[in-house]
């Protein structure tokens, strides 16, 4: 490179800096750390890359190859190496990366932020920062343009603001800031020291420039961070509701948290979740899902903040007995606060709480990420009614329930509606229809946890053609098909009881393993009712008008004895009903509930960073090697026809003679330095040494006949070199 074009190590850095800033901000987004290393290692070796590329000089239509190459090189060294070969990716690779990214897909809409470290949403991710940091070094360093160097960053870094959790936000943005004013300072102080190198002081003025803007991000940054958030109205409500709420409602937007509770239904985990200290025991309900799109069950609730007494959805208070719950939250790695249905009134001790009353859920404020650690008191209204009432409720559906609780895709299959009419003809109302899919479900369905996870549409048709699943596929393919015959129904999403304490019996402790989902079907007189068709399961205080008795999972993962139940404490009797048997539980992943107990459930990636340093000292050994040959190849095409013979002279000399031509002499020096040793060819070697230098500085240069009179002279020398004896050493 030439003076114009050189770019010094120190101003590389800068812009490697605000890749990793934006690396640090994907925090708001997982739970605990386990993304850094990988997205690092895509950011740090797609900077590695790129400069190599430049500094190398290789043509433009090479460095994209190299950028496309080297992100599939990537991906298959940091996110799957057990499908590459020779550190080289495969079909397994581009396999896994296309199904991790599928997963991802179908997940999106329904995670909540923050979310476990997840292979797809880690692939998307690693792409975005390799192609952000490729575009970022062409707009730096080849165009020398400065914002949109940062652009991408920018954009992926707003991306994780605007999803992301209300933690880390002034560190997150501090440190992201920072980055970048310092890399727009070192770019403006090398951009005066290129254009303004003919001026003598032009490396003092920009270092000046450098200080001066070093100390402007300073106070910019400690105003932002300390000042800021101190201004009036600074953590008010946003002029612009821009996230679709009303204004002043500070409303938050939820999504299904079937995805998490999907996890636990099927890994099973004895971890401790919640406890709740209760005048009786009940299914600890998280949120109901109201939308079904063909793929999953979602659901959306604008929340407001809760009060002591909580607008309920009930029609007759004087079908349901109070029941009052202390609940302590442990680990349960959500926003959602569980309650029994339903809730009426709650006391938080700390954490302000918000309430849906459409969907009966109690979330924490959008200021908290989760609701771990929070102790509040809740009251809630718990159904006491008999069959008969629900027998004899034949209203009509309220036209906001029907419009909301009843879609169906276009695309449903016409098999379950049908098999839906075929189990309950012989019902005439609507709890008889009800309790016959109910009782269908769990005399001719199996519990397991082995079919494959979902309720999508084909997802319906293979639960329906095995006959067996777990409590997500039978809460939503019952409300599916209740929905088909023109039933209002929704699925509702949490926990059963829990295990008893022996020395406390009013304590529940809530596991992973008690995660639940069942169905609940309208009625118009009595409001939400909740059925059960999962086989082994039933809800205490329902048994009356189900005809199920409560029971729950109290199998531990560790065990090898298959899944039995157990009666939890109520007044009704036992019935005869047997248990039935389950797969061993999956114990292979760790529940992410808890940061100090997170594992990652893919391969452990420590031995990627070996290969990182590795490629990186390759790449950079690379790069000298080629500099430097290219540097000697620029060099020799530069020297005339004089130099070259003159090097081969002294090349012979130093060879034959031991005598090194010393850069800081002159030709005619070395001449009369290696006069000696040459003997009889000292004046031609003397006249060679007149002729480079006149070749070197004359204006003119060497005419034809000097220069045939240059290889003359040079063939003379080396003649005389190689005929007498060497030098003794």
């Amino acid at each position: 490179m030439n003076r114009r074009t050189r770019i010094p190590w120190w101003a590389e850095v800068p812009l490697v800096a605000v890749s990793a800033a934006t690396v640090f901000g994907f925090s708001r987004l997982y739970i605990g750390w386990g993304f850094l290393t990988d997205l690092l290692a895509f950011a740090l070796g797609a900077h590695a890359a790129a400069i190599a590329c430049r500094r190398l000089r290789i043509p433009g239509p090479l460095v994209v190859l190299t950028a496309v190459v080297g992100a599939g090189i990537a991906v298959g060294w940091i996110l799957f190496p057990d499908t590459t070969m020779a550190g080289l990716p495969t079909t397994a690779t581009w396999h896994a990366a296309t199904d991790s990214l599928g997963i991802a897909r179908e997940q999106y809409p329904v995670v909540i932020a923050p979310t476990e470290v997840l292979p797809g949403f880690q692939l998307a991710a690693g792409l975005a920062l390799w192609l952000a940091a490729w575009f970022g070094d062409w707009a730096a360093h080849r165009l020398r343009a400065t914002a949109e160097a940062v652009a991408a960053t920018t954009a992926i870094f707003i991306f994780c603001s605007v999803l992301g959790s209300g933690r880390g936000e002034v560190i997150c943005s501090a440190v992201f800031a920072g980055a970048v004013l310092v890399f727009v300072a070192v770019q403006r102080s090398v951009a005066l020291e290129r254009d303004h190198s003919w001026l003598p002081d032009h490396r003092a003025t920009s270092r000046a420039v450098l200080r001066s803007a070093g100390v402007v991000a300073v106070l910019a940054l400690g105003a932002g961070v300390l000042i800021g958030p101190a201004f009036p109205g600074a953590r008010s409500e946003a002029a612009i509701s821009w996230r679709g709420n009303r204004p002043g409602d500070r409303s938050r937007v939820t999504v299904s948290p079937m995805v998490e509770i999907r996890k636990r239904l099927v890994d099973q985990s004895d971890r401790e979740v919640f406890r709740v200290r209760s005048t009786a025991p009940a299914y600890w309900r998280l949120t109901s899902l109201d939308t079904f799109d063909g793929d999953i069950w979602s659901s959306s609730g604008e929340f407001k903040q809760a009060g002591d007494e909580l607008p309920t959805t009930a029609p007759r208070a004087e079908d349901f007995r109070p029941v009052t719950q202390e609940v302590t939250i442990v680990a349960l790695s959500t926003i959602w606060a569980p309650t029994a249905f339903e809730a009426v009134s709650v006391t938080a001790t700390e954490t302000p709480l918000r309430w849906d009353p459409d969907s009966s859920t109690l979330i924490v404020d959008a200021s908290e990420p989760t609701s771990d650690g929070l102790r509040y008191s809740v009251v809630s209204k718990v159904p006491q009614f008999g069959p008969e009432q629900l027998e004899a409720d034949a209203g009509e559906d309220p036209a906001a329930v029907q419009d909301r609780y009843l879609g169906l895709p276009s695309d449903f299959p016409f098999a379950a509606s049908d098999l839906a009419r075929r189990v309950t003809d012989q019902a005439a109302t609507r709890y008889e229809v009800a309790l016959a899919l109910q009782d269908w479900f769990r005399s001719e369905f199996t519990y397991s946890l082995d079919p494959d996870d979902g309720h999508g549409d084909q997802a319906v048709e293979q639960f329906l053609r095995s006959k067996e699943g777990y409590c997500e596929q039978f809460a939503g393919t019952f409300a599916a098909m209740a929905r088909s015959l023109g039933i209002p129904a929704r699925v509702a999403v949490g926990f059963t009881p829990g295990d008893t304490d022996p020395e406390d019996p009013d304590l529940y402790r809530v596991l992973g393993r008690h995660a639940h989902a069942w169905p609940e079907v309208y009625f118009p007189g009595t409001g939400w009712v909740a059925f059960e068709p999962t086989p082994g399961r039933g809800m205490p205080g329902a048994e009356e008008y189900s005809g199920v008795r409560a029971q729950q999972d109290t199998t531990s993962p560790a065990s090898e004895a298959t899944t039995s139940t157990t009666t939890v404490a109520t007044t009704a009797t036992p019935s005869s009903e047997s248990s039935p048997t389950t797969q061993p539980p999956q114990t292979e992943r760790t529940e992410t509930a808890a940061p100090d107990a997170e594992t990652d459930d893919r391969d452990d990636r420590s031995g990627v960073w070996p290969l990182v340093i590795v490629a990186a000292l390759a790449l950079a050994a690379a790069a000298l090697v080629i500099r430097r040959r290219r540097a000697g190849a620029r060099r020799r095409a530069a020297l005339t026809d004089a130099d070259r013979a003159w090097e081969r002279v002294t090349a012979a000399l130093a060879r034959s003679r031991g005598i090194d031509a010393d850069p800081a002499l002159t030709p005619v020096e070395v001449a009369e330095a290696a006069a000696s040793a040459v003997g009889p060819a000292a004046d031609a070697l003397a006249r060679l040494a007149e002729l480079v230098t006149t070749a070197r500085w004359s204006a003119e240069g060497l005419d034809e006949a000097d220069t045939a009179e240059v290889d003359r002279l040079a063939e003379e020398v080396l003649t005389a070199v190689r005929t007498r004896e060497p030098a003794a050493v």
